[in-house]
């Protein structure tokens, strides 16, 4: 037996093991750690209630659309970076914020454009200009134009409207024809979003000193067997 598989064999198992914290405290600032946060109350802002209309508007608007199939996962409790995306929305919308906010980064992380737009909201929302900035300066929205085209029946000549068709826009629009309290979720959205915030809390409970969710075993399977059942 080589030595490491030597050493391996006499390693001793913790039946639950304590999982340390991987993770630093966020500031907000274009210098972090310079003048002890002096930069970053300085630069500190007001909550945007505009983003935070807009957030809602947006997980809202994903969490109505899922279905069985929706979200996938790459082991039996880490999504894949779309799913981490949805799951995010769903935590946001059950008011765990922080978990929301490391499933996004683990999806932006991955390249995941949406995932770095909500994350630009969500700072935005908290006032963290800088770490707004930065999430937004990830999508790609300025680089790019969305832009569609109508054909306007009954014009002599024939005309086309276009507008704008950016997910800005779109949700500026949807969040002012949507009267707030009016909206209701699916059924299967509000089972998913009330178990997920369930195992999150108790993931937190168990390993408080990590602010990744950490849902605990069987996850990505009862969350699709919820899907399965509510679309029924």
């Amino acid at each position: 037996m080589p030595d490491i598989d030597a050493l391996l064999a006499r390693a001793r198992l913790h039946h639950r093991p304590d999982v340390p914290a991987d993770t630093v405290p966020y500031q907000d600032s274009a210098y972090p750690g310079y003048g002890q946060g002096a930069i970053g109350a300085a630069d500190a802002r007001p909550a945007d209630p505009a983003a935070i209309r807009d957030l809602r508007t947006l997980c809202d608007s994903l969490l109505g659309a899922l279905a069985p199939g929706t979200l996938r996962f790459l082991t039996d409790q880490l999504p894949e970076p779309e799913g981490a995306w949805l799951l995010g929305c769903a935590l946001n919308v059950a008011g765990i914020d922080e978990g929301a906010r490391f499933w996004w980064q683990y999806a932006a992380g991955a390249g995941h454009a949406p995932s770095a737009y909500c994350l630009s909201l969500h700072h935005r929302a908290r006032g963290e200009a800088h770490a707004a900035a930065f999430w937004y300066g990830q999508t790609g929205l300025d680089a790019t134009t969305d832009h569609d085209t109508i054909p306007v029946t009954g014009a002599c000549p024939p005309v086309s409207c276009t507008f704008d068709a950016s997910v800005p826009t779109v949700l500026r629009v949807l969040s002012g024809l949507t009267a707030p309290g009016t909206h209701r979720r699916p059924r299967r959205a509000d089972v998913v979003t009330s178990y997920v915030a369930h195992a999150v809390r108790r993931g937190y409970a168990r390993h408080p000193g990590v602010e990744i969710p950490v849902p605990g075993p069987c996850f990505a399977d009862r969350v699709s067997s919820l899907l399965t059942e509510a679309a029924r």
